[in-house]
């Protein structure tokens, strides 16, 4: 994932003012400044417990104020929110979350000076408006505030008003399945509104894992809560939108109830919370429970266009500010340079599809750096999956990667002639970008003639669609002419091509035959990745991406300016080649799964494998990783 550090810094010194600190809150104020505000005083719960409020100017923090009291109460949970010139804060007052109230304070400076408190909802007892995270605006103009009840039991609901914050309408409280709960329940959601109008909120929760509701009709009835794949340790998460409808998540990537505060860390979604990026972590102490010194806890988040805006307590002793920016979300092009993996298909111990660890592994070959991925292909055990296996793999791969890299996968393996055309539209129905034609699967013929008439019959029924192709070895290894891959590259509707001649020659040919037209070049053979390079082709396309993609990265990103650097590389990836093939593709699985993917070692495919295989590719990982760090 890319991104970048614009700021980090502490808003103010350890025991400036006070002992101890939490529950920071962020927004941009009316002025064009940034504002913070949390709880402080001796300890959470202690009678001294006021709210403390800074601005941000010109890249430092001003002095804390103190704007908040509560009269022998302790004071809870500040939330900014700035609309319309004017600033408010929420925060509670109480001695304790089934007890306290909801107050309110509003400012027409900016935070400079602040306005008399008062009840949010007049009599309420245990919680009106925002519980913790920041209030959003809807399209219908109203004001959302994510709320919860901490009494015994924990719920949560939303808070709407109409009428710019004076009056408040509780919804309906979120439905869960209470009897499937060990613990107390679910507070403190964090909101978002999508594209369509879907209002989503995420929720801590005593049960390890952050939970999800959605909202239809504007927040006011809410769909039973689901358990996601996200952990939680039960403590606070904060959520935003960027510009580009990526979500930035915040959170403790820990699992379990009550379990430690570290670290802290942020996952970005491409598409609207399904899936999430590998934790990107802020801060981290080591340790096993939730521990003052390695406390980072309780994060607030907002966006302005591809910037997010963190704050969170570190330590309890002061509060810590990040300003990342995200590059701008680019739609993926049909083809780019680089590394294309052919994807695994990791299975169950019983043989099923895995859908969770595909998931994992789509996520790991992006994080890796994949120009694209090639989801349904020989390595996947294409020739063990049925056809609908494999529609639905291609599907799963296009909603995993989310738009981030273009997907490919094969449309007519074992196709016949008669079923040729039926095959590859189905494929194309998955919504991957390209629909890869395997050669040996195209016509019945021998020669170039045939083949390019079953090409032309698929163009013309199929005219929206792209295509690639793929000298697939299994069952029966066809190669292109020059002559033939020309004329499919001069109807710029072919663009990816998985070159497997293995064949220094042959592969110049083709790649003087497409220069200047869309098709680009993937070559699938390690040891002429190099020259491959040197000839023009577009990157590399083969199996062993799966097993040290730092090693053909590095390649990729130096083979031009360091030749001698370069071709020790192609020496050290051809040999290693020559192991990695030894029991494939479970001997991938198996390494992969020593670097901590959740994916098993099973396979369809009948592989050779037994102790010499085991020893041959740890043996191989551990020098390639020692040569990465000490040589490349």
């Amino acid at each position: 994932m890319k991104y970048q550090v614009i700021n980090h810094q502490h808003i103010f010194e350890s025991e400036t003012e006070f002992a101890q600190c939490h529950a920071s809150t962020v927004c941009r104020l009316p002025d064009g400044a940034m504002g913070a505000a949390w709880f402080a005083g001796a300890h959470e719960k202690a009678p001294d417990v006021a709210i403390w409020f800074s601005r941000r100017e010109r890249g430092e923090w001003s002095k804390p104020d103190e704007v908040a009291r509560g009269d022998g109460e302790p004071c809870w949970n500040p939330v900014l929110f700035a609309a319309e010139g004017r600033l408010l804060l929420f925060y509670k007052i109480g001695p304790d979350p089934e007890r306290w109230r909801t107050m309110v304070k509003e400012s027409a400076d900016s935070g400079k000076t602040w306005g008399e408190a008062r009840e949010l909802v007049a009599g309420d007892v245990g919680g009106r408006g925002p519980v913790k995270n920041k209030c959003i605006v809807l399209r219908d103009g109203k004001i959302a505030a994510p709320a919860s009840i901490e009494r015994g039991s924990w719920d949560c609901f939303v808070d709407l008003s109409a009428d710019g914050g004076k009056t408040w309408t509780k919804s309906g409280t979120i439905p869960f399945d209470r009897e499937g709960f060990s613990g107390a329940g679910m507070i403190q959601p964090a909101l978002w509104e999508d594209g369509e109008g879907i209002v989503h909120a995420l929720m801590r929760s005593s049960e390890g894992a952050i939970y999800r509701s959605r909202s239809r009709d504007g927040g006011k009835t809410w769909s039973a809560a689901q358990r996601t794949s996200l952990p939680n340790n039960n403590c606070g998460i904060d959520v935003a939108r960027l510009e580009d409808g990526r979500l930035v998540l915040v959170y403790n990537p820990v699992s379990g109830n009550w379990a430690a505060r570290s670290p802290i860390a942020f996952s970005v979604s491409w598409d609207n919370g399904e899936s999430w990026s590998a934790p990107q972590i802020l801060d981290h102490v080591p340790c096993d429970s939730n521990l003052e010194r390695a406390e980072f806890s309780y994060p607030a988040v907002i966006a302005e266009g591809n910037d997010a805006f963190i704050t969170y307590t570190w330590k309890r002793r002061t509060i810590a500010f990040w300003h990342i920016r995200f590059p701008q979300k680019k739609e993926p092009e049909g083809n780019p340079e680089g590394m294309w993996p052919v994807m695994l298909t990791p299975f169950t111990e019983e043989g099923a599809v895995d859908e969770a660890g595909l998931k994992a592994l789509t996520e790991w070959y992006l994080d890796q750096g994949a120009a694209g991925l090639f989801a349904v292909c020989l390595s996947s055990e294409i020739e063990q999956l049925s056809k609908e296996e494999r529609l639905s793999l291609a599907k799963s791969v296009v909603n995993y990667a989310a738009k981030r890299a273009p997907v490919a996968a094969v449309g007519n393996y074992g196709s016949t002639p008669e079923s040729l055309l039926e095959d590859v539209r189905r494929m194309a129905e998955t919504g991957v970008d390209i629909v890869v034609l395997t050669t040996g699967f195209l016509a019945q013929e021998e020669g170039d003639e045939g083949m390019r008439r079953a090409l032309e019959e698929l163009l013309r029924a199929l005219p929206g669609t792209r295509f690639g192709l793929y000298e697939c070895p299994m069952p029966k290894k066809r190669l292109l002419s020059p002559e033939l891959l020309g004329w499919c590259a001069r109807t710029g509707r072919f663009v990816f091509l998985k070159e497997t001649s293995c064949s220094r020659e042959q592969l110049k040919e083709k790649l003087e035959a497409v220069k200047g037209t869309p098709l680009k070049v993937y070559n699938a053979d390690t040891s002429l990745i190099l020259d491959s390079l040197r000839m023009g082709g577009s990157g590399y396309c083969g199996v062993m991406f799966a097993f040290h993609p730092e090693l053909y990265r590095r390649m990729w990103k130096s083979w031009a300016d360091d030749r001698q650097l370069a071709e020790e590389m192609q020496q050290l990836m051809t040999v290693t080649a020559q192991i990695e093939g030894r029991g494939y593709p479970k001997n991938a699985k198996y390494a992969l799964a020593q670097r901590g993917l959740p994916i098993s070692d099973a396979c369809r495919r009948a592989v050779a494998w037994d102790e010499s295989c085991v020893r041959a590719v740890e043996q191989m990982q551990a020098y390639v990783e020692n040569r990465l760090r000490t040589g490349y």
